[in-house]
């Protein structure tokens, strides 16, 4: 593991306490889900964690995430595995992925 904290907004982001965030998976047999919208990043990153945990499938059937703001701005993608990454910039995690009960 690394030493990436838990994050519930980006750094620098210009958010207030009515920012929300969504995120778009394509999951097999249902196609494009949404999950959201959320009051922070880590809800978002343990939403995806449940629902992929609930599903059952692997990488190959359970699609990373794509999170957007409220304004549609995309700001940032979960891999399988939980973690938060920046969208546009390979290998920059924002987050580990958080413990979520099973």
């Amino acid at each position: 593991m690394t030493d990436c904290p838990r994050v519930d907004h980006l750094p620098g982001y210009d958010h207030d306490e009515r920012t929300r965030y969504k995120a778009r998976i394509e999951v097999d047999d249902e196609g494009v889900v949404w999950l959201g919208p959320h009051d922070t990043l880590h809800d978002v990153q343990v939403a995806y964690i449940k629902k992929r945990n609930a599903t059952g499938l692997g990488a190959s059937g359970f699609g990373s995430g794509d999170v957007f703001d409220e304004r549609g701005q995309h700001l940032a993608r979960i891999s399988y595995n939980g973690r938060l990454w920046r969208p546009w910039s390979a290998g920059v995690m924002i987050a580990e992925s958080p413990e979520v009960e099973a």
